[in-house]
């Protein structure tokens, strides 16, 4: 890894919960945003990749890492909870506007950040992670039972449902990056990760979310079409949910973790999107 970019440690204040977040390179700000059972350091390779010409930035979120884990599942709310720590971490680096990027409980927080701060979102790039209104409806349909079993054992059952951290982090094939992320999970709080859960899907019926501001930044969307955590046609309503280019990638053998599974790929496509102006996305020339 010596030749690999020094991803700085620095934190930032959401009120008075730390953030810590890793940082590197210069030049157009990329924020990543990581998922369950992930950290900030699960988005290197995307990290390395793009730091020779942008600024990453990467978040442990709340309760994982290094980060602070406030007790009580409120403090995990979505709003406004999880998408002002985005906002802290732009503050921190004096940013008022970003491209972000998201995985899993990542991309729910980029989602909402764009139609709830839609100024702070210059692109978007959200991975394995429906549009929120088309992900409720798959979680409560009856038929994607299977994909969901284990959030309803997170929210039913307690920190007794999570596995052991060697066997959260066993989804990660390099043995220094799994080794990395069992680290960060033996430090991070189960009561706080399952508050995700808690916080923000409900236990019995799910109700529709109702109207939704337009997602105004451009927005493309990456998922693995062997995802044994979210059924394909959920992300068929995405184009009705965004006022701007949408393009939707389908990655054939991949499953969730796309990030780590086709790294080289995602790596490729998110700096492709992110180079382009916002405003080029308008002009169909």
């Amino acid at each position: 890894m010596s030749s690999e970019a020094i991803l700085e440690s620095r934190f930032a204040l959401n009120g008075n919960v730390k953030l810590h977040y890793v940082a590197a390179g210069s030049g157009p700000p990329v924020v990543f945003l990581h998922g369950f059972p992930d950290h900030c350091l699960g988005w290197r390779p995307q990290m390395q990749a793009l730091c020779g010409s942008y600024r990453v930035l990467a978040p442990d979120l709340r309760g994982f890492g290094r980060s602070d884990a406030p007790r009580g599942h409120a403090h995990y709310a979505l709003l406004p909870h999880l998408v002002e720590d985005v906002l802290a971490v732009l503050a921190a680096e004096q940013l008022s506007q970003a491209s972000i990027v998201g995985h899993d409980w990542g991309a729910t927080i980029a989602w909402w950040l764009a139609m709830r701060v839609p100024h702070a979102v210059r692109h978007l790039v959200v991975l394995s992670t429906p549009h929120p209104r088309n992900y409720i409806r798959a979680i409560a349909d009856p038929a994607n039972a299977g994909f969901f079993s284990y959030m309803r054992r997170f929210q039913e059952a307690g920190a007794a449902a999570l596995p052991a951290p060697e066997e959260l982090g066993a989804w990660i094939a390099d043995v220094a990056d799994r080794q990395a992320l069992v680290e960060s999970l033996r430090g991070s709080d189960p009561e706080a990760m399952l508050g995700y859960y808690r916080a923000n899907i409900p236990l019995g019926r799910v109700p529709d979310i109702g109207p939704l501001p337009l997602v105004r930044a451009p927005t493309l969307v990456l998922f693995g079409t062997d995802d044994p955590y979210v059924p394909t046609n959920a992300y068929d309503g995405t184009f009705r949910e965004v006022d701007n280019v949408t393009s939707l990638i389908a990655i054939p053998d991949a499953g969730h973790f796309i990030h780590h599974q086709a790294a080289g790929l995602v790596s490729r496509e998110i700096e492709a999107w992110v180079s382009r102006p916002p405003s080029s996305f308008r002009s169909l020339g």
